[in-house]
């Protein structure tokens, strides 16, 4: 597999400076100055050795390059002791287990990498803080909360919440016939009824509450009935904007983080957005879905601001929705992310500013649960064309 290795950029369009500084927290000898924390990489390979030693353990593995040669890898982990204690085995790197580490670059040895994650073949991602079970899985509730750099560990996979309530929508059609209050018209079809108020909605943590509606300019009303079903970005496999899709269909989304960044892949369209801790906004953005955001640790809250958006949907037509919400280009969007004590919660609160459409500023929030569950890439294929072959 051929080394993939950039600041974000083959997949991403938010090309942020970058001011290169040592953190006084980057002292602590697990994040020494042999690694360039503020970069990123990824690559893939097959292990052929790994030592579980102290004071850094090390898995050695054979990448292939874009001139299709062999080179040898090897990427740290922690301490070999701390490692066993928190479950992992040297049985897990099996001479020929394919790998894909995520990480940053040794500052002098570019085939020396420090470990975020890794991921094996059979879709597990191991993350660097994780306590494992004796089958090799992540155990619930035991992974570092706080990484060695001070910062909150949000790392790993987060789940958008059953709502605690029934369907909002109406019952269920029952095989011994309909459900109370429901009327079957002359023609076989259960005619229309009001649906049943939603309980619960926000009512703990992990619970989902209905969003407000958006405030509208006299522009956003007047575009609001110019577009058709077929002009929804979901219907073309294609994410609609980071707030919908964050939270769509109760998917799981993924985070991976390092010292210069969060890396937020949505399991809804398999979007991928960037949160840049380092530097500011470059002086030009190229318009993107996903903007640029650039993110800051405020205590134990992940604040990020992201504008550079390219003219699209807050909300299109499709599914409920019976008229569509445009976005300009001049949308900007704040999110605020914190973590449970527990660790478990992922709350995120974000305000929508668009001065073309919005009135006034769109406020909401929602919360995600900590899993141990695999990622599993969305991988969309439209098929509403696809008839009988």
């Amino acid at each position: 597999m051929l080394l993939k290795q950039s600041i974000m950029s083959a997949t991403l369009t938010c090309l942020c400076s970058f001011v290169l500084l040592l953190s006084p927290t980057e002292a602590h000898h697990g994040v020494t100055g042999q690694f360039d924390l503020e970069q990123v990489l990824t690559v893939s390979g097959a292990v052929n050795r790994v030592r579980f030693v102290n004071p850094h353990a090390y898995v050695y593995f054979k990448v292939e390059n874009e001139d299709g040669d062999e080179e040898q890898w090897r990427c740290e982990l922690r301490s070999g002791s701390l490692l066993k204690r928190k479950g992992w085995t040297v049985d897990m790197f099996e001479p020929g287990t394919r790998i894909t580490v995520f990480g940053s670059p040794d500052r002098r040895d570019p085939k020396t990498c420090y470990t975020e994650t890794i991921t094996f073949e059979d879709g597990r991602v191991i993350a660097r803080y994780d306590t494992l079970d004796t089958s090799g899985n992540k155990v619930f509730g035991e992974r570092d909360l706080v990484r060695e750099d001070g910062a909150p560990n949000i790392a790993g996979n987060w789940s958008e919440p059953i709502k605690n309530a029934p369907n909002p929508w109406g019952p269920s059609p029952r095989s011994e016939g309909p459900p109370a209050g429901i009327i079957f018209g002359r023609d076989g079809l259960p005619q229309k009824i009001a649906a049943p108020k939603p309980v619960g909605w926000g009512q703990q943590a992990g619970s989902a509450s209905r969003p407000p509606p958006y405030a509208l300019t006299d522009l956003a009303r007047e575009e609001a009935d110019d577009f058709t079903p077929d002009q929804n970005p979901r219907f073309q496999c294609e994410p609609t904007n980071i707030i919908f899709d964050y939270a769509f269909d109760q998917m799981m989304n993924k985070i991976e983080q390092t010292g210069s960044a969060i890396v937020l892949t949505y399991g809804f369209m398999d979007m991928v957005r960037v949160i840049h801790l380092v530097g500011g906004f470059p002086d030009e953005i190229e318009p993107s879905v996903t903007g640029c955001s650039v993110g800051e640790w405020e205590g134990d809250t992940l604040v990020v601001h992201t504008k550079g958006f390219k003219p699209g949907f807050l909300l299109a037509i499709g599914g409920r929705a019976t008229e569509s919400v445009r976005h300009s280009d001049q949308m900007e969007i704040t999110e605020r992310f914190t973590m449970s004590k527990e660790g478990d919660v992922l709350t995120r609160e974000y305000t929508i500013v668009d001065p073309l459409y919005l009135a006034e500023p769109y406020s909401h929030s929602n919360t995600s649960l900590f899993s141990t569950e695999r990622f599993i890439p969305y991988e969309c294929e439209e098929l509403k064309d696809d008839g009988p072959q």
